[in-house]
């Protein structure tokens, strides 16, 4: 990772993600802010359920430097950036937004996971 980009909030498309999932190094987390319900009937692959409330510290298993892919559930979800932000607040380096969400994963064919 580039050091001098850590502390900026990034913006990618699914077929990045799905690219990522197939390599995961360096080390990366993605976080869920959609409703538990709309997680439940299907996420990212190992997508960590954060919801659209925010967070109070960074997900389990992951440090500042670790990347986090921050998946809502369509374009314009207010729940990425206020997440985003969030991880941001609470130490994290680098954080990438999904910028479409699920309507975009789902449309590019990614894998996905029911609860």
């Amino acid at each position: 990772m580039d050091p001098h980009f850590d502390g900026v909030i990034f913006q990618t498309h699914a077929a990045e993600l799905i690219r990522r999932l197939r390599r995961p190094f360096p080390p990366f987390c993605v976080v869920d802010v959609r409703w538990r319900g709309d997680y439940n009937q299907g996420h990212i692959p190992g997508a960590y359920a954060a919801g659209p409330d925010g967070l109070t510290a960074l997900p389990p298993g992951t440090s500042s430097g670790t990347e986090l892919f921050v998946v809502g559930s369509g374009p314009q979800d207010p729940a990425i950036r206020r997440t985003s932000l969030a991880l941001r607040h609470l130490g994290a380096h680098r954080v990438v937004e999904l910028t479409n969400g699920m309507a975009e994963w789902k449309q590019a064919g990614g894998l996905v996971e029911a609860a």
